[in-house]
């Protein structure tokens, strides 16, 4: 389906191969919380535990439980220290709809929406195998509905100020995805400052990731079925969906997550990753924290500020989507999408016309458009050596244009793939948006779709079906590029009404805290008019930047856009208009 396509072609490109953009850490924790955390403690260790330095990079090497060591001392963790004076009021802000108060003894209701109050909460501190960080686990529940209905084991890692005397406090940070991981991305905070970091944020704050629930480290593993069942159910569909064998065959699919996963199967969307965030706080210790998010991270920042605006210091996004699109009309949702399209079609075609030299390996006599129409039927390789998710050609494409550095990639092997049958190169590209879905469900698509049935559970089954009819249409007239590729496949979301996935009941616009975007107008993966969008028609108070670099989000390649983070997230100093222009 065109959704699902969209859903995996936005992750997060920080691990993208090749190119800037597909630079990865040189050092990856390796522990795991496989098991629930029975702490007594609440404690910090008073100095970063003594580990082995390791030299892992690329993917996320998972070891299980038995090889995690806990430290031997347990201490409550260190309150954060006060921030400074706040010019814009933040500590006081609060929106009495939505704000959580703390949870008092005697198990008061969330403020929210009446929900049972969350314990408060408390930090296993673990060796995460990596000299300079602070790896722990939190528990937090399974379902905010009801605390009883279990927990999930999350893992944070701390790197700490580097200089200590004048730390602000807790910096949390996400990389993006859904599915990025921010136990990593604090990892990269070793390589020293410009790596992931700029050396403000990494002097004054300790930088806090984690992994969400359902992401690398943390619970539940994140599957649907055995490997390859999802796919072998959706083989036996076909679009548009007309027959009952065909519907049978797709919520069969669908309930292969619950099957797999149980309840937690429809309790990985981002407004329970919000929560887990301010369970992670309240470990911390911090009254208050700063949020710095990319990509999906923004969607995540915005959910965050909307739930718990008292709890934020300050807050900066990068290279957002707007998650809270008009849905009204059929002619609106597919707008949306091809909105959000539009961007790779323009790209492609750049992509292409640069093969403009004889040396370059599709350059087909000076015709390099028509040598990727062509040939574009071989894909259907790459789509077998990914895993046989039909989607996967397309995906090999698109992937390679988060960054004209992997350029490259697509022309080289694009040709691998026509002169010597080789579909390697470009699987690979495939491979870093599909995961292990073995041809189901990514996360990517499972926690987007999650997140559009909290959203809008008014958009039934039978809408999402005939929208994606619609919006196959307007792909093949209004980007021709793009309509070439394999954009159409059955997929699972329009059958998540039979997860348990909850419904919002407020309005998703980040309260009144001030939250500074930075957009890039050349950004591939969320285009120039989600940021735009994103404030000034969902958030109550952000603030625009338009800072050039061509990839997937600014921050921390463009001077101009760092200074205006440096200034919003440690002197707490707004941009004085609402658009900046870098």
């Amino acid at each position: 389906m065109v959704l699902a396509l969209l859903a995996a072609a936005c992750t997060s490109a920080d691990d993208a191969p090749g190119g800037e953009a597909g630079e990865t850490a040189t050092r990856t924790p390796t522990s795991t919380a496989s098991e629930p955390a029975t702490t007594t403690s609440t404690s910090a260790p008073d100095e970063p535990a003594t580990t082995a330095s390791t030299g892992v990079g690329g993917t996320v090497t998972t070891v299980t439980s038995a090889t995690i060591t806990t430290t031997a001392t347990t201490v409550t963790s260190a309150a954060e220290a006060d921030p400074e004076d706040d010019p814009d009021g933040a500590a006081d802000r609060a929106d009495e709809e939505n704000a959580v108060d703390p949870v008092d003894e005697a198990g008061a209701l969330d403020a929210l929406d009446g929900r049972p109050a969350v314990p408060e909460r408390a930090i296993r501190w673990i060796d995460c195998d990596v000299e300079g960080l602070e790896c722990g686990v939190v528990t937090v529940p399974l379902d905010y509905r009801g605390p009883g209905a279990g927990e999930l084991a999350l893992t944070i890692a701390v790197h700490r100020a580097t200089d200590p005397d004048r730390r602000i406090g807790y910096l949390m940070v996400n990389p993006g995805g859904p599915g990025g991981s921010g136990v990593d991305m604090v990892a990269w905070a070793l390589d020293g400052p410009g790596a992931a970091f700029t050396a403000p944020l990494l002097e004054r704050f300790d930088i806090v990731g984690f992994d969400p629930r359902g992401v690398g480290r943390s619970e539940p593993l994140f599957v649907c079925g055995e490997p390859g069942a999802q796919l072998a159910l959706l083989s036996q569909v076909e679009l548009p969906f007309d027959a009952p064998e065909e519907f049978a065959a797709a919520e069969a699919a669908a309930l292969l997550c619950a099957e797999s996963m149980g309840a937690a199967a429809g309790l990985l969307h981002t407004e329970y990753v919000a929560r887990d965030i301010d369970e992670i706080r309240k470990a911390l210790g911090a009254e208050r924290i700063s949020y710095y998010g990319a990509s999906y991270g923004a969607t995540l920042g915005a959910w965050y500020a909307t739930l718990f605006p008292a709890s934020v210091r300050a807050m900066v996004v990068d290279g957002a989507d707007n998650p809270v699109d008009d849905v009204s009309t059929v002619e609106a949702r597919v707008a949306n999408v091809i909105d959000e399209l539009r961007q790779f079609e323009v790209l492609l075609g750049e992509a292409l016309d640069a093969c403009d030299q004889p040396q370059c390996p599709m350059y087909n006599d000076g015709d390099p458009r028509g040598y990727f129409k062509e040939n574009v039927g071989e894909l259907e390789a790459v789509v077998e050596a990914a895993g046989g998710n039909p989607l996967a050609g397309a995906l090999s494409v698109i992937t390679t244009l988060y960054s004209e550095e992997t350029w490259p990639y697509l022309w080289i092997g694009y040709a691998l793939l026509v002169e010597a049958g080789d579909p390697s190169l470009l699987a690979e590209f495939a491979r870093f948006q599909l995961g292990d879905s073995s041809g189901g469900t990514t996360f990517v698509e499972h926690v987007n779709c999650l997140d559009s049935w909290v959203l809008n559970p008014q958009l039934d089954r039978h809408v999402r079906l005939s929208d994606e009819t619609a919006m196959e249409e307007a792909v093949r007239r209004e980007l021709p590029l793009l309509a070439h590729l394999e954009l159409a496949a059955p997929g699972t979301c329009p059958f998540y009404d039979l997860l348990d996935r909850g419904s919002f009941g407020g309005t998703l616009d980040g309260s009144d805290v001030p939250i500074v975007v930075i957009a890039n107008p050349r950004d591939p993966v969320t285009p120039l008019s989600e940021s735009r969008e994103l404030v000034e028609d969902t958030l109550s108070n952000g603030y625009l930047v338009l800072a050039e670099h061509f990839a997937h989000g600014v921050y921390p390649h463009n001077e101009c856009a760092n200074e205006i983070i440096h200034r919003a997230l440690v002197d707490l100093v707004l941009p004085e208009e609402r658009t900046t222009i870098c």
